[in-house]
């Protein structure tokens, strides 16, 4: 017995050591972190890798679509361009809006096998794009989406939190605005046939008051998405997605139609020089001359694109050219589909006076039905 004893004794005395390990508690996990500290690290990452991020569990697709990382960006000076269009697709009642995104590893290798348009609302583009204009160190803001609102927005440039400004008169959804000796003027969001003074109003900010604007008349108060406002010597040229283009003067307040702009004629600014692209050529002006003068550089890339010019932008000091060709041009009759595509363009002016370019990528980016009208796009910081 005693044997047994000391015989079971020495048993426990070398029993493995591995027995009385205990196991390792689990490593934590970064989603077991507070909200706050999740959101300031999403913050300091590019855009681009969202909708990557938004598939690792839904508590953390739910942080990368909230307003509160939105927030993070501004208060960390971490926000990015974002490249945006709304369309009217044949099968849709409402427009859409698609945003452009670039896939990082694409960033990093520059090329463009991955940038597509993605519809709005997604994990890259949680919201339809505002509107913005800016009053000296205010920023004012109207709404791209559905339902019809009275409701304009505005902020210091300094602040990241919206209060409201003096409502319009008018319900409106994606109305155009532009700004002019201190007063917003705002154009369209309604439809044709209502009140004859519902067409456009403007703000006097100081004032804090809505006044309408003089009726353009039934050939001029357009029902469609209005394009773009070009502000040339006072005079507001209003570019339609319909047959004509008019002309608001605010000095004699009346308004008239005009020809519209040159079919696959586009201009934008990018740095101090104004660029336009043609038939087949992209050229800047050269205020100096007085003249236009062609790009250097991009005489392969002239002849890819011409066929249907949509846009071109400042996209991040670079020219984003926007541009529609058949999904299957040898069914040039039959064919019912378009792709829409895109390159960036960095631009460099030299010391002989010459710009030249160099496209960085170039890429379909959506398919859509050939019947597809073109609204309008932006480009804002978020």
């Amino acid at each position: 017995m005693l044997h047994s004893s000391v015989q079971a004794a020495a048993s426990a005395a070398v029993e493995p050591p591995w027995k009385k390990m205990k196991p390792n508690p689990s490593p934590p996990s970064f989603l077991s972190l507070p909200d706050v500290i999740i959101l300031n690290c999403l913050a300091r990452v590019s855009k681009s890798y969202y909708p990557i991020l938004s598939l690792v569990s839904k508590s953390f697709r739910s942080l990368i679509l909230s307003i509160e990382l939105n927030h993070a960006r501004f208060h960390h000076k971490t926000q990015e361009s974002l490249f945006s269009i709304c369309l009217q697709l044949p099968d849709r009642p409402l427009p859409s809006w698609f945003t452009l995104w670039i896939q990082p590893d694409q960033i990093e290798k520059k090329k463009a096998t991955l940038v597509q348009l993605v519809q709005v609302p997604s994990s890259y583009a949680s919201r339809e794009p505002l509107f913005l204009r800016r009053v000296g160190s205010d920023i004012y803001a109207l709404r791209q989406r559905y339902p019809p609102s009275q409701v304009m927005l505005v902020r210091h440039n300094e602040n990241v939190l919206w209060s409201n400004a003096p409502s319009m008169t008018v319900a409106r959804v994606n109305p155009v605005a532009c700004v002019l000796h201190g007063k917003i003027y705002v154009f369209g969001g309604c439809k044709a046939n209502e009140s004859a003074e519902s067409w456009g109003e403007v703000l006097d900010i100081k004032a804090r008051t809505w006044e309408p604007l003089p009726d353009p008349g039934d050939e001029l108060r357009f029902s469609s998405v209005i394009r773009k406002i070009e502000i040339t010597q006072g005079k507001f040229y209003v570019r339609s997605n319909e047959e004509k283009d008019s002309v608001y003067d605010p000095k004699t307040r009346k308004c008239k139609a005009t020809p519209k702009a040159r079919e696959g004629d586009s201009r934008c600014m990018v740095g101090n020089i104004y660029y336009a692209c043609r038939a087949k050529s992209c050229m800047w002006y050269d205020k100096e001359c007085n003249e236009w003068k062609q790009v250097k550089g991009l005489s392969s890339f002239n002849k890819n694109y011409r066929s249907g010019l949509i846009e071109i932008v400042n996209y991040c000091g670079k020219l984003l050219i926007m541009w529609d060709k058949l999904a299957q041009p040898r069914l040039r009759r039959n064919c019912q589909e378009k792709t829409i595509c895109c390159a960036l363009v960095a631009l460099e002016k030299r010391q002989n006076g010459q710009v030249w370019g160099k496209v960085e990528w170039s890429n379909g980016v959506l398919t859509v039905p050939s019947s597809y009208v073109f609204l309008r796009s932006s480009v804002i910081r978020t």
